[in-house]
């Protein structure tokens, strides 16, 4: 009985009391909140096996957040957000990839309100394999009396991969210059690749160059 009188007397007053307190912590929680625009990096994961994502892609959204300011203040300096582009359901050639708030990877308490795209076109193609004899290519000249006699190329052939329209119009291989200049001794070196600027990966592992310095006979 005193239980029920606890409960039901009075129960106008009490209502309104709740009342007032969800008021009084909505405005609270909200109180501070402020709105900014952040450009976000987008990253691509699960590109699907032996396939490559060619052409250009966005590499930034444009995002409106909300969130208490303090936390918007933390997220600008330390970048806490970006967004994920899930690529595992793509397939070769064209796909339209869409994105959602969900997608923003953001800390607890901030709300995503809008997003500049709806969805992100990305190109993907088939990895493919071809292999190259490397070319070196020497810089200057040894010392006077000295020749280069023999280059050595270990391993003689090279696997490079890279997406099937990359490869297809790679022609040759070669490294970076390799300097010679004054050089009295051989030397061997794990040269650097001349990669055309192109989107490829060598397979191989110790690649190196031996080249052979002798003294010309008088």
């Amino acid at each position: 009985m005193e239980v029920r009188k606890l409960l039901f007397e009075n129960w106008g007053i009490k209502l309104l009391s709740l009342a007032l307190a969800v008021s009084l912590w909505f405005y609270v929680t909200s109180k501070g909140k402020t709105e900014m625009t952040l450009t976000v990096p987008l990253e691509l994961r699960d590109i699907p096996q032996d396939m490559a994502v060619v052409g250009n892609v966005a590499g930034s959204l444009e995002v409106r957040v909300q969130g208490q300011e303090r936390v918007l203040r933390d997220i600008t300096i330390g970048k806490k957000v970006f967004g994920v582009l899930d690529l595992s359901l793509t397939r070769v050639g064209e796909n339209v990839v869409p994105i959602s708030p969900d997608d923003i990877r953001r800390p607890s308490g901030v709300t995503v309100m809008h997003i500049s795209q709806s969805e992100v076109k990305v190109k993907l193609e088939p990895l493919v394999r071809k292999i190259f004899h490397l070319k070196p290519i020497l810089h200057g000249l040894p010392a006077a009396e000295y020749r280069v006699s023999r280059i050595t190329v270990t391993p003689p052939r090279i696997r490079v991969e890279g997406p099937e329209s990359v490869i297809r119009t790679l022609e040759s291989l070669q490294t970076m210059p390799i300097d010679v200049q004054g050089a009295r001794a051989s030397l061997t070196i794990e040269p650097k690749i001349d990669y055309q600027g192109k989107s490829i990966k060598i397979i191989d592992t110790d690649i190196s160059v031996r080249i052979t310095i002798e003294r010309m006979n008088r």
